[in-house]
């Protein structure tokens, strides 16, 4: 049976008080609102700080035993953003330390450290996973041997921890628009060669996988389902299944719609498919590229909730996760995650009911899908 959880980066999660807050508060009455519908467990978020706090045993101790109080488990944590992930511009910092950087290395093995501590969801053979960038923003930088090394290192350590711990944690790679990894083949074509580098053992094959964001890859316009069985085909690790929908916009939208998606914090990369099916793809969603947009079937990355059924003019990627998809899923076991991290940031329209109630409806559309695949 898939473990269903929703990715806790809706929330504050730089220290450990605004993430103590967002369990109490919102991932306690969640829970116990779908005890009837599925396994559900927490997908955390913690920033460098709190991760480095929760080094400390005891603090971790005091953590685990606030998920126990309220029967919490967890699949993981979300090791994407370093720093600050609301309230400010984030744009391509979000992106930074990237894996070339020491500092990236060092955050994420705290993080792996302090899960060693938490109370882990029962997934069939899955293992507790920190999900990260896909190495780098920037496709035109190519990976550096800097990347390749820090990941085998990554690999060590991980090993190292299995062995002290006797836990399995596994490091998943989140594949993204314009991003050294961004498609299947990008995807394939990465582990093709870390598996073929000299600091490379075999014996870390198990330890380093692919988050895999069904937003990112509709985003690229590749059939999610075709593009996970290459993944998987190629024996690349799943480590965990992060569904999420792009904004999809029509070509009666207007400038007025897309202005809406506007927010200034996160990076909107906006692609439109030619007729040859090559793709015309914008950094960022501006006012600078309506002329481009407007007349044009296109795609937006900008999660929007999974329960919405959209207004005519603008709709979702949704509708790419067909009852195949699920299945496949289903009968793969992945852990299956719902992030919608943009809830605060969404147009006026989309907020007329609470955080909770926001995903609750997710989580239960989610449930839905995998019942009735």
């Amino acid at each position: 049976m898939n473990v269903i959880s929703y990715c806790m980066n809706v929330h504050p999660g730089e220290d450990l008080a605004s993430a103590r807050q967002a369990v109490e508060t919102v991932a306690a009455p969640l829970s116990a609102a779908l005890a009837k519908e599925g396994n559900f467990a927490l997908g955390l978020r913690f920033g460098a700080s709190a991760a480095r706090a929760l080094r400390e045993p005891a603090t971790a101790r005091d953590f685990a035993a606030l998920l126990r109080r309220h029967q919490l488990t967890i699949i993981g944590a979300n090791g994407f953003p370093f720093g600050a992930f609301h309230g400010k511009a984030v744009k391509t910092a979000v992106y930074e330390p990237d894996w070339g950087d020491p500092r990236r290395l060092a955050y994420t093995s705290d993080l792996f450290c302090a899960l060693s501590h938490l109370p882990a969801a029962s997934m069939d053979g899955h293992c507790v996973s920190v999900t990260t960038v896909p190495l780098a923003y920037d496709r035109g930088q190519g990976i550096s041997e800097a990347i390749f090394s820090n990941l085998c290192a990554m690999a060590l350590f991980l090993r190292k921890l299995e062995g002290f711990t006797g836990l399995r944690m596994c490091l998943a790679l989140e594949p993204e628009p314009d991003c050294l990894l961004e498609s299947a083949q990008d995807t394939i074509d990465f582990f093709e060669r870390l598996w073929q580098h000299p600091d490379w053992n075999p014996l870390y094959r198990d330890f380093i996988g692919i988050c895999f964001d069904t937003c990112h890859f509709a985003m690229n316009y590749e059939d999610p389902q075709n593009a996970l069985r290459q993944i998987v085909a190629a024996k690349i690790p799943i480590m965990r299944i992060q569904v999420s929908a792009a904004l999809e916009f029509s070509q009666y939208a207007t400038a007025e719609d897309l202005s809406a998606f506007i927010d200034g914090v996160y990076l909107h990369q906006t692609r439109r498919r030619e007729e040859d099916a090559s793709l015309r793809c914008f950094p960022d969603l501006t006012p600078e590229i309506f002329p481009e947009l407007l007349g044009r079937r296109g795609r937006i990355h900008c999660h929007v909730p999974l329960a919405w059924e959209g207004i005519g003019r603008l709709g979702s990627t949704r509708n790419t996760l067909t009852p195949a998809f699920w299945r496949y899923v289903r009968s793969g076991g992945w852990p299956v995650e719902v992030e919608t991290y943009t809830y605060h940031v969404l147009p006026d329209a989309f907020r007329e009911r609470t955080l909770s109630e926001m995903l609750l409806a997710d989580l239960r559309w989610v449930c839905e899908q995998l019942r009735g695949a």
